[in-house]
């Protein structure tokens, strides 16, 4: 039994560990080394810096979830195949819901301020992000705009100015690749405010999809903000806030793509 145990627990720690090692990656994995060729690199390095935050919690709780529950089902079971079978159950904790749930078991009146100070937090790095690509999108596309000027005042020649937007083109494809990356990440993360909005005032989910639910006033300052209404109304204006930034993010990231097809082009000048 006790040899059972303890594979059982070997089988956990493996899990924890090829969750988190299978996930690593530096910032020059992603966006490479500046070789001075990308006038917007600082602003490539700005957006990347942005989507840790929406990786690292997101893969930690997939990860710590396998883990304990593989080695809860390991305690109940004394066996290897209990020790898989939590395992599932445990990264299901990872999935769509987890994190209400997981909140939940604080209880519900902390799980509810739990969700609120998170939503601060996610808003305030969802605006981050949406900055940070912004000024990424507004940076390519002043660099096409000087390529396009020098070969309409003939400081460049055709060749010139298509292999300088070649290059810009190619940048552009890393750019949304990363942009992308991190929008989907947003995305789950999303869903999960989503879950606990409905958890909490049910129908409220599908309101805010169809842009439907009741919008905090832009011009209302976020300290008030914390203190109108019911703590349930609150949650849902904030979840509404951050699926509204989530789509001006993702709109965004989709404009990339177009703006590499038809606009950084001589074609286009």
């Amino acid at each position: 039994m006790r040899s059972n145990r303890v594979r059982a627990s070997l089988v956990s720690v493996t899990i924890v560990a090829m969750a988190l090692t299978g996930c690593v990656t530096t910032q020059q994995d992603r966006i490479g080394a500046n070789d001075g060729s990308d006038a917007c690199y600082q602003y490539r390095v700005a957006l990347d810096s942005t989507g840790d935050y929406y990786a690292e919690d997101m893969l930690k709780g997939a990860a710590i979830g396998a883990g304990v529950g593989a080695l809860t089902g390991a305690l109940a079971g004394g066996n290897v195949k209990s020790a898989l079978i939590g395992a599932a159950a445990g990264a299901a904790l990872g999935s769509l819901g987890g994190y209400w749930n997981s909140k939940m078991q604080q209880g519900r009146d902390q799980a509810i301020l739990g969700v609120m100070s998170d939503l601060d937090t996610e808003n305030q790095n969802l605006n981050r992000t949406q900055v940070a690509l912004d000024q990424l999108v507004n940076c390519r596309r002043a660099e096409i705009a000087r390529v396009k000027a020098d070969y309409k005042a003939k400081r460049i020649g055709k060749p010139e100015a298509e292999q300088r937007l070649a290059l810009i083109r190619a940048q552009l494809d890393k750019d949304y690749a990363m942009a992308s990356g991190i929008n989907q990440n947003i995305v789950k993360r999303r869903d999960e405010y989503l879950v606990a909005a409905d958890s909490l005032e049910p129908g409220s989910a599908q309101k805010i999809r169809t842009k439907t639910a009741v919008k905090a006033s832009a011009k209302k300052k976020p300290a008030k903000q914390s203190t109108g209404g019911s703590t349930t109304t609150q949650v849902v204006e904030r979840t509404n806030t951050a699926f509204e930034t989530s789509e001006r993010i993702n709109a965004t990231t989709n404009s990339i793509q177009q703006i590499a097809q038809k606009e950084a082009t001589l074609d286009a000048a």
